[in-house]
């Protein structure tokens, strides 16, 4: 099947061209069989910017990756029990290349062991989502030829969010959460026995198999979304976020307060994360805060953010006449937060 990204390529900034012409070149030097596959491609075929490039090769994808980012000058990171390298570029830009690997999950949530695959089909079948299981091989006049062994190219036209096979979101609980991500930026929905075997997933606490840590940076990737509310809401719908949000209620409070955040111009974009992370906190008591805290294996600060912010608020309900006797002992996060959710005209100084 023939897709037109020619010139969709020619709309992507001049270094991510320049990168894609000189992963190209390598691969001819060195007479290696590549593809481009994944979000980046998926992201092509909608017409998005992509910053970054996920590559797959038949062979050694490490020795060619060793060669890549020698010839860009990148740096390199190796992954050699996935098969898997990184190259970080000038300006963010980032390569990943993977040697064609298949993948057996030993239990349900368990980090999935890999193996070299032979074909660029046995690695698509191992994805998540239909969109994502699609290639194009880079290599000259085999650019528009779409390798799509899933039909993700007309679930890509028609918005729909498809799982591979039923056992999907039990093999990768990590999945549910990217439904709904991809659901959320994309407007797509998630196609009916998908969304099926995602609540069955979820009702049988398919999701407690996972570390808490792996949870958290999902739900860190939802707020890093250009809009992170609607994502959270939608998690809650489905059940995914029962442990942080016990109370429907907040969710209000919690999209006003997000709204807020993105609005405020002295916050630079890791801080406006931490803070709508803490948002998603604040409405438990300190000793859950504590216990979830440790569960998710946040950092020292998430955590004393959170109990910083419930402190001061706290405060300024019960005591507010003598702020400027305490109003050091919190993070400057906390008092950001405290006042954007009060509009507390006393913490303006402190800000």
């Amino acid at each position: 099947m023939k897709v037109p990204l020619e010139k969709t390529i020619k709309n992507l900034s001049r270094e991510v061209q320049e990168h894609l012409a000189a992963i190209v070149k390598a691969a001819e030097e060195t007479k290696t069989d590549l593809y481009l596959v994944g979000g980046p491609l998926r992201d092509l075929l909608l017409h998005r910017n992509t910053i970054d490039i996920d590559i797959v090769v038949r062979e050694d994808g490490l020795k060619f990756a060793a060669f890549l980012a020698g010839r860009t000058g990148g740096v390199l990171t190796l992954y050699k029990e996935r098969l898997t390298a990184s190259i970080a570029l000038h300006g963010g830009l980032h390569i990943d290349v993977a040697t064609m690997r298949s993948e057996r999950y030993e239990h349900p949530g368990a980090l999935p062991r890999v193996q070299a695959a032979p074909d660029i089909v046995q690695d698509l079948s191992r994805r998540d989502f239909t969109i994502n299981a699609m290639a194009v091989r880079l290599a000259p006049g085999h650019e528009e030829e779409l390798i799509d062994p899933f039909h993700g190219y007309t679930d890509l036209q028609s918005s729909v969010i498809r799982i591979l096979h039923p056992k999907s979101f039990l093999d990768d609980p990590t999945r549910i959460y990217r439904a709904i991500r991809f659901e959320s930026r994309f407007g797509f929905t998630i196609e009916e026995q998908t969304l099926r075997h995602l609540k069955t997933a979820v009702s049988g606490n398919a999701l407690k198999t996972v570390s808490g840590q792996r949870c958290i940076k999902e739900i860190n990737l939802y707020l890093a979304e250009e809009q992170p509310f609607p994502v959270i809401r939608r998690a809650y719908e489905l059940g995914v976020l029962h442990d942080i949000i016990t109370d429907p209620g907040v969710l209000d409070d919690i999209r006003d307060v997000f709204g807020k955040i993105q609005l405020e111009q002295r916050l630079d974009s890791k801080d406006r994360k931490l803070l709508m992370l803490t948002v998603l906190f604040l409405h438990r008591t300190p000793n859950d805060i504590t216990n979830l805290s440790g569960y998710y294996g946040m950092t020292r600060k998430q955590r004393n953010v959170i109990l910083d912010t419930k402190l001061l608020l706290s405060h300024l309900r019960e005591n507010p006449s003598t702020l400027g006797s305490v109003i050091r002992r919190y993070s400057d996060h906390a008092r950001m937060l405290a006042y954007l959710i009060t509009s507390n005209t006393m913490l303006e100084p402190y800000l």
